[in-house]
């Protein structure tokens, strides 16, 4: 029997018409320039911001007619180069004009010819936007832009041409609306300011004289065809009743954001910061069926903060629901230290309804970021089933929950694949509460606990947003494997431009999501009082083929927007592609992040290495990984992922030197010890390696640390300690497969067969479609001269991996202990072919001998 050793390494991947818009229809008349003014007035307003009369004064410095044949409207100027101006506007102010006599008119009443600006964009989304540009040897004023958010109840001031008798109006109003999801023209936000018929393209400022906007559509249009969401949905009858009742514009980040890159650079225009919103994908199928499912499970917890999170259902007792949630939802503060913030919560099932929560029910056990509350309703909710099994590497996962993304947060279903609880510990690189934390974000705990602060054993791709902390972590089948908390980021902060991470302390999401898996909870449930209603503990069924497909195909079609935006998003989106493992498109965004050359360019070129070296181009990736240190040669990810891709490619000293000086950098990592004890494994310096993986142990003695130092006991001959190893492994996890197959090689080579054969019947109880448990427990059986049950292994093998040579020569071996020697031949032959092809030699050779002894 081949010793069997499986070494848990930090090495994998992480993975028009009808508008109430008229234009004007004759050639409009000189504007008096009298009203010309200073372009950067003092502020003369009681409350610092300019006064209503400086306010329509700089309104008219920037607000153009805009005239065609037959139609025409309003226009902003936006940039200048030399003696080109950019003009924005609507494209419906156009609609049937000969594009060849298109001009603009400025306040000193000139006339310029203009033209349009071909943009792809504009036309692909399907916007009404249109920019012009016109040219002058003539100064014009140009707007401040604003870069703050646009928030409900901002006073506004909307200016434009009268379509009637193109008079200049401005009109005061409030945001009052700003949709979750813009309408398909682009519309966004909608305030109370009565535009008129010709206003369309004009500017809307705020009370500091800066441009957040332009015109679009008036109160009341005719048809209603303009409500439309991008994502093809519509709003309800009373919600469109409402919608009608205000004016709505495009927020000028929304026009930046669509801009042609080079002509953004030309004109020096900002660059918009634009929140990385992602829409769903439709599902259809069965996975239609599990969303539907997961949906009516999970609530949204509201606080009285005004921040939310999520949970789920887990039991019911009469009209009392028991909700599981992140303890972080329930208790905010800012340290683990403080007292539970005195606010009141509420929470929304998947119907609408709302139900207050008793603080005295919320119930959580210390160190583990976990919490249950109750609610008491007479509807009836479905209870989730939770799921406490180990979970396989890239086994597909989906997560659920209310993300506050903008003024609303809605129910959002995500799509990802997940690791292996030891895998899981040993990929993530994020900063975990470690109380003496260098430089850079590859750092393990220091608790004695085998498992991440506050829990957090559970990774995974899925894209989340803040608000889904606490909603449920679900398999294949809808089950519920953890609780989602949190995500993996670094510290991203530009000192010229602002630009920032928006997650606490300006982070940006940089690596993968992770939750609290149902095994810590299930450890847990006792203390407090609390017990799941339906448990299963089997891992779910193989999905199909037609399955896999379908999954693969609705993580192609999640539309992550190439908009310009600033550096912090370019690096969200890109981590965005990377969790969805398409690698060329997340390089493409960091790419993208690195040319704006923020404080933080090294995380763009630290991304671009995590793409490259998903796609296993690993020279590419070697020079990103250098290029981050370069600019922080102590950020200890970028040093990691050297070593990693160096022992790949057998550049072991290599290798040894990039680990030895991230240890150096952070001497409490144990992952660090355990990156080094595997190229010291593979450089069969053992003794070396039996010390580095002590060291992890001492820092952190986690399962796959004990697995790892069990395996060069091993090698080493140590089998009691080997032994002890593997069982303490298996008390840290007792859903570690690899510990129980790796004690199996102990007890093979101790001669134990009993003990060999149940050590892998229960690998393979935990994981049924690993080939090799079969293969091995096959082998016990046929030394063990039990033959039908070797021959069932045997098979089994060749059934999971059809190119498993060894797999058929063993099942020929074995018929011919049956005597049935045409399926011995048969089998070996087929081994033979598979040893040939593989290039196996001598196996192929040894094959062959045995075939010529029948």
């Amino acid at each position: 029997m081949k010793p069997y050793f499986t070494i848990i390494s930090s090495l994998l991947l992480l993975f028009s018409p009808g508008l109430n818009l008229a234009g004007l229809t004759q050639v409009p008349s000189p504007i008096d320039q009298s009203q010309s003014v200073n372009c950067n007035p003092e502020k003369e307003g009681e409350d610092g911001a300019y006064s209503p009369q400086q306010q329509e004064a700089i309104l008219r410095q920037i607000t153009v007619k805009v005239i065609g044949d037959n139609n025409g409207g309003s226009g902003t100027l936006l940039a200048r180069q030399g003696n080109n101006y950019l003009v924005a506007s609507n494209s419906h102010t156009l609609v049937g004009a000969n594009l060849n006599n298109i001009r603009v008119e400025t306040i000193d009443g000139q006339v310029y010819p203009a033209q349009i600006i071909p943009n792809v964009n504009f036309q692909e989304n399907n916007l009404d936007l249109t920019i012009l540009k016109f040219t002058s040897n003539k100064t014009y004023c140009l707007p401040k832009i604003a870069n703050n958010e646009i928030n409900k109840q901002l006073p506004i001031i909307a200016a434009g041409y009268s379509g009637g008798d193109n008079s200049f109006i401005s009109k005061e109003g409030m945001v009052e609306k700003i949709t979750e999801l813009v309408f398909k023209k682009g519309y966004e936000i909608g305030y109370t300011s009565d535009i008129e018929q010709g206003m369309s393209g004009g500017p809307i400022i705020n009370r500091d004289g800066e441009l957040v906007g332009i015109n679009a559509m008036a109160p009341y249009p005719v048809l209603n065809h303009a409500y439309v969401y991008a994502d093809g949905k519509r709003p309800t009858f009373s919600e469109l009743r409402e919608l009608r009742k205000l004016s709505w514009g495009i927020t000028l980040k929304t026009v930046l954001a669509q801009i042609e890159p080079e002509l953004m650079v030309a004109y020096r225009l900002p660059i918009p910061r634009i929140k990385q919103i992602v829409p769903e994908s439709k599902l259809v199928g069965w996975l239609q069926e599990v969303e539907a499912k997961a949906k009516k499970i999970t609530v949204k917890i509201d606080s009285s903060s005004e921040s939310n999170g999520s949970g789920v259902i887990i039991a019911k007792d009469g009209d009392v629901y028991t909700v599981l949630t992140a303890n972080h939802v329930v208790c905010e503060r800012q340290l683990v230290a403080q007292p539970c913030g005195n606010f009141n919560y509420k929470l929304m099932t998947h119907d609408g309804n709302v139900y207050p929560i008793d603080k005295s029910t919320i119930q959580f056990q210390p160190g583990v970021d976990l919490a249950v509350v109750k609610f008491n309703s007479r509807e009836n909710y479905p209870v989730a089933t939770l799921a406490n099994y180990n979970p396989t590497t890239d086994d597909y996962v989906f997560t659920t929950g209310y993300p506050k993304l903008k003024e609303k947060s809605d129910w959002r279903f995500s799509l990802g694949q997940v690791y292996s609880k030891e895998r899981g510990l040993l990929t993530t690189t994020s900063q975990l509460d470690l109380p003496n934390s260098s430089a850079g974000g590859l750092n393990s705990v220091t608790q004695s606990a085998a498992s991440l602060a506050g829990g957090y054993e559970l990774v995974y791709t899925t894209i989340t947003f803040g608000g889904m902390s606490g909603g449920p972590v679900l398999d294949s089948q809808g089950r519920v494997i953890g609780i989602h908390g949190k995500s993996e980021g670094e510290h991203a902060y530009d000192a010229i431009t602002g630009d920032s991470g928006t997650s606490d302390g300006n982070k940006v999401q940089i690596g993968n999501s992770l939750g609290i898996p149902t095994s810590t909870f299930l450890a847990v449930a006792s203390r407090i009082n609390v017990q799941p209603q339906i448990l299963e503990t089997t891992p779910p069924p193989q999905l199909t083929a037609t399955e896999v497909e379908s999954i693969r195909n609705a993580i192609l079609s999640v539309d992550v927007t190439k908009t310009n935006t600033s550096a912090s998003q370019w690096l969200e989106r890109g981590n965005q592609l990377w969790r969805l493992r398409r690698y060329n498109d997340s390089i493409q965004a960091f790419e993208q992040a690195i040319e704006q050359k923020p404080d933080f360019v090294y995380l763009g070129y630290y991304g671009k290495g995590l793409g490259h070296y998903g796609n296993k181009q690993y020279e590419e990736a070697i020079t990103a990984f250098k290029q981050v240190l370069e600019s922080r040669p102590d950020f200890v990810p970028a040093r990691f992922y050297l070593s990693v891709i160096y022992r790949e490619l057998k550049q072991l000293d290599l290798a040894l030197t990039e680990v030895d000086q991230a240890i150096k950098l952070q001497p409490n990592d144990s992952r660090l010890y355990n990156q080094k004890f595997l190229i010291l494994m593979d450089a069969k310096r053992y003794a070396q390696a039996e010390e580095s993986i002590s060291k992890a142990i001492e820092i952190n003695p986690i399962a796959p640390f004990y697995n790892n130092r069990g395996v060069v006991y091993s090698r080493n001959k140590k089998w009691e300690l080997a032994l002890v190893d593997f069982k303490r492994a298996l008390e840290g996890n007792p859903q570690y497969a690899h510990a129980y197959a790796n004690g199996a090689f102990v007890y093979y080579n101790k001669g134990i067969w009993n003990s060999v054969i149940s050590s892998y019947t229960k690998a393979i109880e935990i994981d049924p479609q690993y080939p090799l448990y079969y293969n091995n427990r096959g082998v016990a059986y046929y030394n063990n001269e039990q033959w039908q049950l070797a021959l069932n292994d045997f098979s089994k093998v060749v059934t999971l991996e059809p190119r498993y040579a060894r797999g058929y020569k063993h099942l020929g071996e074995v018929y011919a202990q049956f005597g049935d020697i045409q399926k011995a031949r048969e089998n070996l032959q087929q081994a033979a072919r598979l040893f040939q092809d593989q290039r196996r030699n001598a196996d192929y050779r040894e094959t062959v001998s045995i075939l010529q002894g029948f």
